[in-house]
């Protein structure tokens, strides 16, 4: 049924051509067309994720151009979402890409969150984190999100009602937005976390990300990972497993 194109990846036991319809048959939104969001992006698509939707309100800039390689120099002044739509659409022509030209908010997060199986965060804004924990936990969507902070990364897989939530881990007090700083190499490795994470979970694979969070420090060449706990009475998840 499929190509030679996933040949490498369906002689894994993991994959094989079941494995590969359980892709096919998947859908992923990602929220954030940018660094994150790049390799995150071009990973679910060759690995034949069937509908990847994409949510941005951005446009391309210059400043983008270090980490972000979806974009191109002829992409300035573009939606992010047309712009990695379009490279995608020429990548993989097997899989259906969904733009979204809106950033997520209140008014929007449950229709959009609603349409796809998983999500994968790929954004710098803590108001947008907590507005899709809200979501996910809501409708028991699982979610994938990941940070960058100039050398240093974080990644985390949500379950909901089976593993604490992001206002578990954060709290509910959203910090002041800031503007992170970000090295392409390192933004890579957390985005491509966060994809065999969401890969991992369409294939029915244990999540060893699940309830915990990966801590990065590229300038230490080292991975911690940390098991975050239920915090008790969590407005969000209530603090507790669903029974």
């Amino acid at each position: 049924m499929y190509s030679d194109r996933y040949s490498r990846q369906t002689m894994l036991p993991e994959f094989g051509d079941d494995g590969q319809e359980k892709l096919a048959d998947s859908s992923v939104l990602v929220i954030g067309a940018g660094g994150l969001g790049t390799t995150l992006l071009y990973h679910l698509a060759a690995a034949g994720v069937g509908t990847i939707g994409i949510a941005d309100h951005d446009i391309v800039s210059a400043s983008n151009l270090n980490r972000q390689f979806i974009h191109f120099e002829e992409d300035i002044g573009t939606l992010k979402v047309i712009s990695a739509a379009r490279k995608l659409r020429q990548f993989n022509s097997l899989i259906n890409v969904i733009p979204h030209a809106t950033a997520i908010n209140k008014d929007n997060a449950y229709e959009t969150i609603s349409q796809y199986d998983i999500v994968a965060l790929a954004v710098d804004n803590a108001q947008a984190r907590m507005i899709v924990n809200d979501a996910c936990v809501e409708l028991g969507k699982p979610f994938v999100d990941g940070g960058v902070n100039g050398f240093l990364g974080t990644s985390v897989f949500i379950n909901p009602h089976e593993t604490p939530c992001l206002a578990c881990l954060y709290g509910t007090e959203l910090p002041p937005e800031e503007r992170f700083s970000a090295v392409s190499p390192v933004v890579g490795t957390i985005a491509s976390i966060e994809a065999t994470s969401v890969i991992q979970y369409l294939l029915g694979e244990e999540i060893p990300l699940s309830g915990n969070l990966m801590y990065y420090d590229a300038k230490a060449a080292e991975f911690e990972k940390i098991q975050i706990q239920f915090k008790d009475g969590c407005p969000i998840c209530g603090g507790k497993a669903k029974a």
